[in-house]
């Protein structure tokens, strides 16, 4: 059944606005790693503490009834938490072994994968129309991300392995973002489950992983942060309430009117919003091959809207 153009339009520009705002992400996290020296996963941690408890407090004010869901939605949304705390554990890993910008084009190989699930699910034909669209976005992304020949994803197994489990994590996320829409779960209800049930994850790693794992807490004291100042905890407050709640809140509205396919393909557009974004507040600049894979991308968009 065909959605309405009107429902499709909204769902395309939730989901672009929604890229627009967490591709500020990596940009904050940067300053609280090099600038502040935290470890990764203890800003994840306050990150999304602070998403959980601030969706937990509007919604306890503004709209309670939206805190009520039906029990036997409690086993899908802890795997839905667990989900996200394994997608941002190993793109962290796949961002050690293989840099950051070969793990964020690997992790968009969830792109081609969730348009094969969701055809194992039962859920959309994939149809050879989508292709160009995929291709376009996947290219432009690899230019985006400075990668200018094949030659650079000479990967190690690890890294490989690590890269390509991210994109099965990122396709898992969003495909189970749908299955939250049709049943009709509030995105506010699910982002603060969600990221509440990944914090508490990511809680435990931290206490238990010492240096056994990259961008853990080295000691259990090291969770509380030490030495960072007031701006550093308004950057991971601003993290919180713009990029990561506001972003992902829009981004699962749009499940309501997209596939998750279609999603994905869309959140292509993430890392050249990143690049934009931080030419003016970092001072970096694009070279012409990342104008080029922008481009690309808003031709690859383009194709999608018009399938």
């Amino acid at each position: 059944m065909l959605k309405p153009k009107s429902s499709t339009s909204l769902g395309v520009a939730q989901v672009l606005s929604g890229a627009a705002l967490i591709s500020l992400v990596g940009i904050f996290i940067k300053i609280m790693v090099v600038d502040y020296a935290q470890p990764i996963f203890v800003v994840t941690f306050w990150r999304n503490l602070f998403v959980s408890t601030i969706l937990m407090a509007g919604l306890k004010i503004f709209k309670p009834h939206k805190l009520r869901f039906e029990r036997e939605h409690i086993g899908l949304l802890a795997a839905y938490g667990l989900v996200l705390v394994g997608l941002n554990g190993i793109w962290g890993g796949s961002v050690y072994f293989n840099g950051a910008g070969v793990a964020t084009v690997l992790v968009y190989v969830s792109v081609p994968i969730t348009v094969l699930a969701q055809w194992a699910l039962g859920d959309e034909k994939p149809t050879l129309r989508i292709l160009p669209s995929i291709l376009f976005c996947l290219f432009g992304c690899g230019l985006v991300c400075g990668i200018k020949s094949m030659s650079e994803f000479s990967l190690t197994p690890m890294g490989m392995f690590l890269g390509l489990l991210s994109s099965v994590f990122f396709s898992a996320y969003t495909i189970m973002g749908r299955e939250c829409a049709k049943r009709n779960i509030s995105s506010y209800s699910v982002l603060m489950h969600v990221f509440g049930i990944a914090a508490f994850y990511m809680l435990i790693i931290n206490l238990f992983a010492g240096n056994s794992i990259p961008g853990a807490a080295p000691t259990p004291a090291a969770m509380l942060m030490p030495g960072v100042d007031w701006k550093g905890w308004g950057c991971i407050l601003t993290l919180a309430i713009g990029p990561s709640m506001t972003g992902w809140t829009l981004i699962n509205s749009s499940l309501t009117h997209l596939s998750p396919s279609v999603v994905n393909i869309l959140l292509t557009t993430e890392p050249m919003m990143t690049g934009l974004a931080a030419i003016p507040m970092l001072g970096e600049y694009m070279t012409l091959e990342q104008w080029a894979g922008c481009f690309l991308i808003v031709i690859g968009v383009i194709v999608l809207k018009k399938r």
